[in-house]
C-alpha cells in the first residue's frame, strides 16, 4: 500500500510539472489577459478597435524604444512594448510590428547614424534622457517614438511621460493615418491681456494633440473664419467691448470657447493681496445667462489642496491645507469633459448661476460643483489660508456651481446695441480689413466650457490639465478621444472604512490563509483514510 501512495505522488508530482509547461507553452503562443478594472484601462478602447477594424491594408509600426531608460520612461517603454502587441493582436494580420532598441551596446557607430537618419524621415526626433551604460547613469540624446505607417502616409508618436497616455497618443496617430484627408482643427489661444504665455510653454505641444495652435489679439481682431475653437486662459487685463463682440460673433457662427478665468489674482503692487479682477467677459456671460458671482470665493474647510504657502530656511516648499482650494469631487460622471476624473481643485473659483441660460433654450451641463461641507464667501482678499480657518461675515454654506458646458443657439450679446468700433491702424500701418456682415442670430451651434479658475487650475493638480484637454477636445468633436484619455485619467479613490470593517479585513488577511490550508489539509487526510 505504501509503494502505491508513493507511486500515486510522484504520478500526480509529474503530472503537474507537465500541465504547468503546457500551460506556460500555450499562454505563450496565444496569450490570455483578464482585465478587472471597472474602466477596462489595460484592454484596448472600443474606438482604437473600431479604428483597427476599417484597416484596409497593412499598417506597420516601427517603435524605437530605449531600454536603458531611467524611470519615469522605463515604465513608459514597458508599457509601450505591451500596447504594440496588443495593436498587433486586434488588427486581424494586418499590423505589422518592428521593435528597435536604439541604445543598445551591439550597435555599431554607422547602425547608430542609420537610425538616427530612418527616424528622422518617420519624424521621430531624439530626447534627452537618462541611461544607464557600464552601471553609470549618463544624459544621452536617445530615439524615442512610434513611427505609424499606412500606405503612404505616415505620423509620428513622440515620447509620453506616463504610461496612462500611451493609447490615446498611439491612436490619435493612427486616426490621423486613416482619415487623410479630415482638416485639422484650427485653435486660437488669447493673447494681449495679460494670458500666461501658452504658445510660447510646454503646455502649447499637449494642445496641439487637438489641433494646430495660433495666437489672437482679441479687441484688435475678429475671429478668423477657419478657427474652429477659442482658449481664454487667465486673462489680467479685462476684455474690452471689441473683444466681447469678437467672441459673440465667433459663438453665433458656430464657434466654440473654452474659459478658464481667473477672479482673485494677487496685486501687482502688493502679491499678498488678491484684488478682485473682472475679466469683462462677465456682461457677455450676463447675455446668455450665465451669471458669474466675481467677488464671491468658494471655500471648503474639510475637503481642500495643500499648496505651497511659503518656503522654510532652507528653500524647501511648506504646503498648508487652504479652505480657498477646494476639491470638488462632485463631478459630471456622465459628460467627456469631466468623465474619468475622480475629483477637481479649483482654486479661487467663483460660483457660476446657469439658471437664465435655459431660459434661452441652450444645453447647460453643470460639470464641477464643490462640495456638500463648502460655503460662499463674499470676498476674498488673502492668499494665506489662515485667513479662511474660521467662518468669515456674510459667508453662506451649501454647494456652489463652479464649471458648466453649454451648446445649442446662442443669443447675442449685442442685439439692439452699435457695433463696437475696431481700433484705429498704427499710424504708417495699412488700414484694418472691413468687418463681416454683422450676425444678429446663431448661424450654428456654438458651445462654451466655463470654469471659474484659470492659471491656478492648471498649476494646482495634474487633472486641472486634463479638463482643459478634455475641454478643447468636445469643444472639436473629438468626443472619442476624450473618453479613451478620461478613462486612465485617474485612479479610483480608496473608500473609507470604520474601525470595525479595518478588524475584519486584518483578521481575515492574518487567519485567512493558514484557515485554508488546515481544512484542506483535514480534506486530504481523511480522503487518504477513507481510502485505507
Amino acid at each position: 500500500m505504501r509503494g502505491r501512495l508513493k507511486f500515486e505522488s510522484a504520478l500526480a508530482l509529474g503530472l503537474t510539472l507537465l500541465a504547468a509547461v503546457l500551460i506556460n507553452q500555450v499562454a505563450a503562443r496565444w496569450p490570455v489577459r483578464v482585465d478587472l478594472t471597472r474602466d477596462g484601462r489595460h484592454t484596448l478602447a472600443e474606438p482604437t478597435r473600431r479604428l483597427l477594424a476599417q484597416l484596409e491594408g497593412p499598417l506597420d509600426l516601427r517603435a524605437y524604444l530605449p531600454t536603458h531608460v531611467r524611470p519615469p520612461y522605463s515604465e513608459v517603454v514597458r508599457g509601450m512594448q505591451d500596447l504594440l502587441e496588443a495593436y498587433r493582436a486586434a488588427g486581424g494580420g494586418q499590423v505589422r510590428l518592428v521593435v528597435v532598441d536604439p541604445t543598445d551596446d551591439g550597435l555599431g557607430p554607422s547602425e547608430r547614424a542609420r537610425l538616427v537618419e530612418e527616424a528622422r524621415g518617420y519624424g521621430i526626433k531624439a530626447a534627452e534622457l537618462t541611461v544607464t551604460r557600464d552601471d553609470r547613469q549618463v544624459r544621452e540624446r536617445v530615439l524615442f517614438g512610434v513611427a505609424v505607417l499606412y500606405r503612404d502616409r505616415q505620423a509620428a508618436v513622440p515620447p509620453v511621460q506616463r504610461p496612462d497616455q500611451l493609447e490615446y497618443a498611439l491612436t490619435r496617430a493612427l486616426r490621423d493615418v486613416l482619415s487623410p484627408r479630415a482638416r485639422r482643427p484650427e485653435i486660437a489661444v488669447s493673447t494681449g491681456h495679460g494670458e500666461p504665455p501658452i504658445l510660447d510653454s510646454p503646455l502649447a505641444e499637449v494642445l496641439r494633440a487637438s489641433g494646430t495652435l495660433r495666437g489672437i489679439a482679441l479687441g484688435q481682431e475678429l475671429v478668423p473664419p477657419t478657427v474652429d475653437a477659442l482658449i481664454i486662459v487667465g486673462p489680467r487685463r479685462a476684455l474690452g467691448p471689441r473683444a466681447r463682440y469678437a467672441v459673440d460673433q465667433f459663438l453665433l457662427r458656430g464657434g466654440a470657447v473654452v474659459a478658464l478665468l481667473d477672479h482673485h489674482p494677487p496685486s501687482t503692487v502688493f502679491p499678498h493681496i488678491l484684488v478682485d479682477a473682472p475679466t469683462g467677459l462677465e456682461p457677455l456671460f450676463h447675455a446668455y445667462g450665465l451669471n458669474v458671482g466675481t467677488k464671491a470665493a468658494v471655500l471648503d474647510r474639510q475637503d481642500n489642496h495643500a499648496p505651497a504657502v511659503a518656503r522654510d530656511a532652507d528653500g524647501r516648499p511648506v504646503t498648508a491645507q487652504h479652505p480657498a482650494w477646494p476639491r470638488s469631487r462632485s463631478l459630471a460622471e456622465r459628460h467627456p469633459i469631466t468623465r474619468g476624473l475622480a475629483s477637481l481643485v479649483v482654486p479661487f473659483a467663483v460660483p457660476i448661476d446657469a439658471a437664465g441660460a435655459r431660459g434661452h433654450g441652450l444645453e447647460v451641463t453643470e460639470l464641477v460643483r464643490s462640495g456638500a461641507a463648502s460655503t460662499v464667501a463674499p470676498k476674498a482678499t488673502s492668499p494665506d489660508p489662515a485667513a479662511y480657518a474660521a467662518p468669515l461675515e456674510g459667508e453662506k454654506p451649501g454647494p456652489a456651481l463652479l464649471a458648466v458646458a453649454v451648446r445649442g443657439s446662442f443669443p447675442s450679446a449685442f442685439a439692439g446695441h452699435p457695433t463696437p468700433a475696431a481700433p484705429e491702424p498704427a499710424e504708417g500701418a495699412p488700414p484694418a480689413p472691413r468687418d463681416p456682415p454683422r450676425l444678429e442670430a446663431a448661424q450654428g451651434e456654438g458651445r462654451l466650457v466655463l470654469i471659474t479658475s484659470g492659471t491656478r487650475l492648471l498649476a494646482a493638480d495634474p487633472n486641472g490639465l486634463l479638463f482643459l484637454q478634455n475641454a478643447l477636445d468636445w469643444a472639436v468633436t473629438s468626443t472619442e478621444l476624450v473618453t479613451l484619455r478620461a478613462r486612465a485619467a485617474e485612479d479610483p479613490p480608496l473608500a473609507v472604512t470604520g474601525e470595525q470593517t479595518r478588524f475584519w479585513l486584518k483578521a481575515g488577511n492574518i487567519a485567512g490563509p493558514p484557515l485554508v490550508l488546515v481544512v484542506l489539509g483535514l480534506l486530504r487526510a481523511r480522503r487518504r483514510r477513507g481510502r485505507a
